[in-house]
């Protein structure tokens, strides 16, 4: 007995099913005001679609042309720097050939100050620019540039020694 309420239920309950599916698939149909508003619907979702790939494609031309010319701007400073690069060598070896010449110089200037009587050196380095008397006193003797101090002017004596000394 419990079988056959069972299964009068379950037939009752297909039943019920059917007509909804039946009765819901009536209203499924459109009318052809509606499928003309879908279509349109549709057309329109195409149109934008269209109209965001056409942007898209400016964008990405936009985006190329952009790429280019930073590639190019990459390029022209890659070569001002390696420009520089040359340079600073050129530079630093003119540098390095006016210190050798400077060095020379003042061993040539030391050489003739040391061969001079030292009243006679001194004059002439009372009136010598003070950077030059001091890269000159520096690389003499001791005992010559004690020499040569002792009979030069006082104060320009004393902004020596003290460059001397620093």
């Amino acid at each position: 007995m419990n079988k056959k309420k069972i299964l009068i239920i379950a037939i009752a309950v297909n039943l019920v099913f059917l007509a909804l599916y039946f009765s819901l698939s009536t209203f499924g149909t459109l009318s052809a005001a509606e499928e003309k508003q879908q279509a349109a619907v549709r057309k329109e979702s195409a149109q934008n679609a269209k109209a965001q790939w056409d942007s898209l494609r400016q964008r990405e031309e936009a985006l190329r042309i952009r790429q280019g010319e930073l590639e190019a701007l990459e390029r022209r400073i890659d070569d001002k720097m390696r420009r520089l690069a040359e340079l600073e060598v050129s530079v630093k070896a003119e540098i390095a050939a006016y210190r050798q010449l400077s060095n020379e110089r003042v061993k040539h200037l030391v050489k003739i100050y040391s061969s001079m009587k030292p009243n006679a050196a001194a004059n002439l380095m009372n009136q010598t620019d003070t950077n030059v008397a001091v890269e000159v006193f520096l690389n003499m003797k001791g005992e010559i540039a004690g020499g040569i101090l002792s009979y030069m002017e006082p104060s320009k004596a004393a902004v020596i020694t003290q460059r001397l000394m620093s």
